[in-house]
């Protein structure tokens, strides 16, 4: 049994929620007071001293300052998630196989004969002639549909294809 496992924008998801989350722990807390130099950085109350100095310690964030994550962090984030989601694969085209064709007869012509109302032409099957009626079979396979001047018409009867043998002049 195969165990269940993510798909992959569901694994890219998590991903993200992660990096975020590291992201949101990894951020400075606001401060209330001033800084432990005694110098006056932002008081807690809206009212501006005129005297706001920032702290020489970047990643100390002052009371009432919204946090947000830095151009590069998130470039970072946007790479992160891309490089984690799968690329989008298409299947293959499915490919049918070809047409099964009728196989080649193996028959030869050897002559006709027209006998009291009725057709019939010699074929040959290396050195075993046969004597067949237009419209009959050759074997279970074959059938002679009609005989002309210049060819015999057989079908194969599995595939209901013709196939036509040429007519040689006999001496």
């Amino acid at each position: 049994m195969k165990p269940p496992s993510l798909s992959k924008p569901l694994q890219a998801g998590l991903l993200m929620t992660v990096m975020l989350t590291a992201i949101a722990l990894l951020k400075p807390e606001a401060l209330d007071a001033s800084v432990t130099d005694g110098s006056p950085v932002r008081a807690a109350s809206n009212q501006k001293t005129g005297t706001d100095l920032r702290p020489q310690a970047p990643w100390i964030r002052l009371a009432g300052e919204e946090w947000k994550p830095s151009d590069a962090e998130l470039q970072k984030a946007a790479d992160a998630l891309v490089a984690a989601a799968a690329p989008v694969v298409t299947p293959p085209p499915v490919v049918e196989p070809p047409k099964p064709t009728a196989p080649d007869p193996a028959l030869a012509y050897l002559g006709r004969i027209d006998q009291d109302g009725r057709h019939y032409v010699f074929l040959g099957r290396g050195a075993d002639p046969q004597v067949v009626e237009i419209g009959g079979l050759v074997d279970p396979q074959w059938k002679v549909e009609k005989a002309t001047a210049t060819q015999v018409q057989l079908r194969y009867l599995p595939l209901n294809e013709v196939r036509s043998i040429p007519v040689a002049a006999v001496q």
